[in-house]
């Protein structure tokens, strides 16, 4: 396979992430793939109704969320586990299961590389080429699972891609798990902000694939970030009590347990935010492609695009920060280079903001 050269804004390899508008001077936050709706209003309310209670230690169970979440996947109570994020149970999985070797997809989410180094574990790459639109080939996957394949981290729709792949491949891809004994963790942080879910998601199955472990968050679903709330789902209690077992206590806060109970009541939330995300993602993609950008289709919430005219290493990022606007550079994903950005799908002033300050650039540049 020919080596992918390094550019300049390679060179620091270090996990970022969007949504750092503590060092920049940001009045658009197009880097990270929350809600646009924001945070629900009935949310907001019972975090102000139980503000008392915050200064109390919170459950260790998490009973009240957890029966709650059990209630709205139809599934036992003792398949889940209430994490601080989903950040919390990659590292609690790759410190629990300690695997020698590991299968990413690239690109990916990097927060599973990170915590697969800390690990001192072997990857492996299935790369996702460009050229056919980023898209996994499940039979290729297989075949790149063997009985050394400890684990797989597999996000479902894919972070930076934004594609989805049905509910009937993902199976396919945990049923040959089974057959070698490969641990697969399925993210699907973003799956209920799919136009239909339902036809995505593995959470129905799960039961009966005992090595596969579903991620779940409350992060990017209803724009609840600062909280940090999140859960995994897996027929194997034996790995979810060593999980428990191998974190400090009281690690999901009062207000974070409150607000996930709270937003597993507002059944009329995401409809709208679905409805209101399907229309930005046409815009967008549509306004995109005509300035020349080449995109890439997504089914959820960001758009992954290149810009192959790019001046210099970073010129849009940059140039678009000193307009107040932040966009995700994704030359920091294994598997990508320099000129390929991620921006979320926001409200439609926000979106059209968006597109009227890169056509300014565009302009200024000349291309």
């Amino acid at each position: 396979m020919k080596k992918q050269q390094i550019t300049t804004c390679q060179q620091d390899k270090r996990v970022r992430h969007g949504g750092d508008i503590y060092r920049n001077p940001v009045r658009y936050d197009f880097s990270i793939n929350l809600n646009p709706l924001g945070m629900p209003e009935g949310v907001k309310r019972r975090l102000k109704e139980t503000v008392e209670d915050w200064g109390r230690y919170p459950d260790p169970q998490c009973e009240a969320l957890t029966r709650a979440l059990a209630d709205y996947h139809q599934i036992a109570a003792d398949r889940i586990l209430c994490s601080n994020g989903a950040a919390d149970l990659i590292y609690g999985l790759v410190q629990t299961i300690k695997p020698r070797q590991a299968l990413l997809l690239s690109p990916g989410f990097a927060e599973y590389e990170q915590a697969l180094a800390r690990s001192d574990c072997e990857i492996r790459y299935s790369r996702l080429c460009p050229e056919n639109g980023f898209l996994p080939d499940v039979q290729q996957l297989c075949e790149q699972i063997t009985p050394d394949t400890d684990l797989i981290f597999f996000c479902n729709p894919n972070n930076p891609t934004g594609h989805a792949i049905s509910r009937e491949q993902i199976l396919q891809i945990a049923k040959c798990c089974e057959e070698t004994g490969t641990w697969m963790v399925l993210d699907e942080c973003f799956c209920d902000l799919l136009d239909h879910p339902e036809a995505y998601s593995a959470v129905p199955e799960a039961e009966h694939f005992p090595k596969l472990f579903i991620l779940r968050a409350f992060t990017k679903t209803y724009a609840m970030a600062g909280l940090r709330l999140g859960y995994g789902i897996s027929a194997d209690r034996g790995l979810l009590r060593r999980l428990s077992a191998g974190r400090q206590p009281w690690s999901i806060s009062v207000p974070a347990q409150e607000a996930g109970c709270a937003a597993l009541r507002d059944s009329m939330y995401l409809n709208e935010a679905r409805e209101l995300l399907k229309a930005g993602r046409v815009y967008l993609t549509r306004e995109l492609r005509r300035m020349g950008f080449r995109v890439y289709d997504s089914d959820i919430n960001f758009i992954l695009f290149f810009y192959g005219q790019e001046p210099g290493p970073l010129y849009l990022y940059e140039a678009c920060l000193k307009r107040g606007i932040l966009l995700r550079d994704c030359s920091n994903f294994t598997g990508l280079a320099c000129g390929y950005y991620r921006v979320c799908v926001s409200g439609q002033k926000e979106n059209q903001i968006l597109v009227h300050t890169l056509e300014q650039i565009l302009e200024e540049t000349g291309k």
